[in-house]
């Protein structure tokens, strides 16, 4: 820009040019200066960016197929509301409080809007031929970075689904049930050195557990990557989603080489996850036996027999897949992968949740009791899923605070779709979370807000219509396929650490410690969760 006013500048300037402009704009004119005419030229672009900005202010908010959506002003008319409250981790209750003023269909962004009307999600989110939205708008076009969990075309990403969904079956879990034990019982030996004298960060526990249970369902027994570093790189790369939402492509470049070490570290922990995937991979490789010897979702990958064949994909596109990263490789070119994230999947997800059931248990303590009295009663870690009050613990963990934010979007066909009547067009996204499924129903939920399992534990009519609202792995043809797993290990985590310990706050856990905070899914805003584990005699 600064060239093009030099140009126009320098011809001002040459003499042979004066008469010209002295016969177009009067002689008065060439009694302008230079930076008088600067400060024209800026100021007329400027109202041009101005009366730019404020016809697509004018457009979207009074013109647009979508101005009979219910919702804030701010919101219909530019992307900076649904940016602000992504980077202050709380898009999901601020959606939560629209849905709450405006109804089931709020605008949250210009080309976005968020549905809660269970009969009219079903509808939405269960067909096949939607694709969920494409990666600029999973990824709020940032940078171009891609953490999205699935292929945007339904028939694409079914192929790539294919191997987890059948890897975390009831059936195949079972072939590792000694192995999670294993894993689980050696992080209660962990947790037991402090003996009750100090505290510990589960969510820190959590995560080298889960990645350890998890490795085996990827690679196959044979397989044990390096997790001392794991806890902190993941969770550094959860805030590092947030930065990706909402800050410009740049200021990545600039921080990935800047002078600051922790900024740096954040943008680079999406290449240590690649690293933990490529690792991954390159042990499973190693592993000659059969899926039904020992099954695995890289056999899967690489079987050129399955009923869905991936083995066409190259080791760093499986790499990707396995670390969990989606599709921003190591070299920043978008790879084509697209399973869903199985590193974060079955360690996030798990360990997120399990975090904030610990948290209300531990500040409960009648409750804690109730669960410490079935666990205990119950030999072993058979069967788990018949122990009630456990299954309910876990179903209001989810419920409370779900693992996943926004659970899921599709994008608008051609021809548009017809909602709650308002009509959507071609290209907007739907999306919706199961938070608001339960906060939008007080009739069924008169304490949402509240850490209550024993509202699961009727038989009753209302018990089974409370069941309708929860889907804490999403609605519909794409729901998390590793959903399976993380209730599975749940189940198995939490009866063996409270059979064993007797778990209290730490001084250092406060509630505004623990508020949630969405980075990739709800965490406390400080990534940790800090208790005191005393062991239970005998």
């Amino acid at each position: 820009m600064s060239d093009k006013v030099n140009h126009v500048v320098a011809k001002f300037d040459q003499p042979e040019n004066a008469s010209f402009f002295e016969d177009a704009l009067g002689t008065g004119m060439l009694e302008v200066t230079r930076e008088q005419l600067y400060c024209h030229i800026i100021l007329a672009l400027l109202v041009l960016l101005i009366a730019v900005r404020a016809s697509k202010i004018v457009y979207r908010g009074h013109i647009h197929p979508l101005r009979s959506v219910p919702g804030p002003w701010i919101s219909s008319v530019t992307s900076l509301w649904i940016r602000w409250q992504r980077w202050h981790g709380r898009l999901s209750f601020e959606a939560d409080k629209l849905m709450a003023k405006y109804g089931p269909i709020v605008r949250i962004s210009p080309n976005i809007v968020i549905l809660n009307d269970p009969e009219e999600v079903e509808k939405v989110f269960i067909r096949k031929d939607l694709d969920t939205s494409p990666t600029s708008i999973r990824a709020l076009r940032v940078g171009g970075h891609d953490w999205t969990v699935t292929y945007p075309q339904h028939p694409i990403a079914r192929t790539r689904r294919h191997p987890v969904m059948i890897a975390t079956t009831t059936k195949h879990l079972k072939l590792r049930h000694q192995v999670f034990i294993d894993y689980i019982e050696a992080m209660v030996r962990d947790i037991a050195k402090s003996d009750g004298k100090k505290s510990e960060d589960i969510v820190h526990h959590l995560r080298i557990c889960t990645l350890k249970n998890s490795q085996v369902i990827m690679g196959g027994s044979g397989v044990d990557v390096e997790s001392d570093t794991f806890p902190h790189v993941v969770g550094e790369y959860n805030f590092l989603v947030v930065w990706r939402l909402c800050l410009p492509e740049w200021l990545f470049q600039w921080l990935q080489y800047g002078p600051f070490s922790h900024p740096r570290f954040r943008i680079q922990s999406s290449d240590k996850l690649f690293d933990l995937g490529l690792e991954l991979c390159q042990q499973a490789a190693k592993n000659e036996a059969s899926f039904d010897d020992d099954p695995s979702i890289y056999k899967l990958f690489t079987d050129p027999d399955a009923k869905y064949p991936t083995q066409s994909w190259t080791d760093r596109e499986i790499a990707a897949e396995m670390a969990g990263q989606g599709k921003f490789s190591r070299s920043g070119r978008h790879t084509d992968t697209s399973l869903p994230c199985i590193v974060l999947a079955a360690t996030e997800t798990t360990s997120s949740a399990l975090a904030f059931i610990y948290y209300e248990l531990a500040k409960n303590q009648n409750l804690q009791q109730d669960l410490y009295e079935e666990v205990r009663a119950y030999e072993g870690y058979e069967e788990l899923d018949s122990l009630k009050y456990l299954d309910a613990c876990i179903k209001e963990g989810l419920r409370f605070r779900p693992p996943v934010a926004l659970t899921g979007s599709r994008l608008v066909p051609k021809g548009g779709l017809e909602i709650l009547g308002h009509f959507l067009p071609a290209g907007t996204v739907v999306t919706t979370q199961s938070l608001s499924m339960s906060r939008q129903r007080p009739d069924l939920f008169p304490d949402f807000d509240s850490y209550n399992p024993r509202r699961w534990l009727g038989d009753d009519a209302s018990t089974a219509e409370k069941r309708k609202f929860l889907a804490p792995f999403g609605v519909g043809a794409r729901r998390c396929p590793g959903g399976n797993m993380a209730t599975y290990q749940m189940r198995i985590i939490l009866a063996a650490t409270f059979r064993a310990f007797r778990i209290t706050l730490a001084p250092e856990t406060t509630p505004e410690k623990m508020a949630p905070f969405e980075a990739n899914g709800f965490r406390s805003c400080h990534d940790r969760c800090d208790l005191v584990f005393t062991p239970r005699a005998g």
